[in-house]
């Protein structure tokens, strides 16, 4: 069975996206580690191809796929993560255990979000917005802070 490394190095559009979606929701060690190895060999043969996106490039998700790979190496939390990409659903973070939601604005297609990471309990500012497609902008406010911190 192909491993997500073969799939990012395969060349093939299709498995190239399969690994970054991967990677970008993993919170798995085990998943994870044997990417990190090999961090060199993706920057320089997955970075070459051309993987198109119609609205949002693809090769902008697989460069945010390295970079959490370089996160997770460096040891930063799982939230680092969070800017830079647009299709972090607060509500589906939320439902995943990742963070909490301690406010939003009112209810619309514009509406904002004040979260609380789970792991380390930095709080975001998280703006959706909406043009083509739903999107979430991350923004980390100050430093983290100590749990159960108000």
């Amino acid at each position: 069975m192909p491993t997500l490394l073969d799939d990012f190095l395969s060349g093939d559009r299709g498995r190239v996206m399969h690994a970054v979606w991967e990677t970008i929701r993993s919170r798995d060690a085990a998943t994870l580690d044997p990417l990190v190895a090999a961090l060199p060999q993706l920057r320089r043969e997955a970075m070459r191809l051309d993987l198109g996106g119609m609205i949002y490039s693809n090769n902008a998700h697989l460069a945010h796929a390295l970079t959490k790979l370089e996160q997770y190496r460096d040891g930063e939390c799982w939230c680092a993560a969070y800017p830079g990409l647009l299709t972090n659903d607060p509500e589906k973070e939320q439902a995943l255990g990742h963070v909490s939601i301690l406010s939003t604005s009112d209810p619309g297609w514009s509406m904002t979000y004040v979260t609380e990471c789970a792991v380390c309990g930095r709080l975001f500012d998280v703006e959706q917005g909406d043009h083509h497609f739903m999107w979430w902008r991350w923004v980390p406010r100050g430093v983290k802070r100590s749990r159960g911190e108000v």
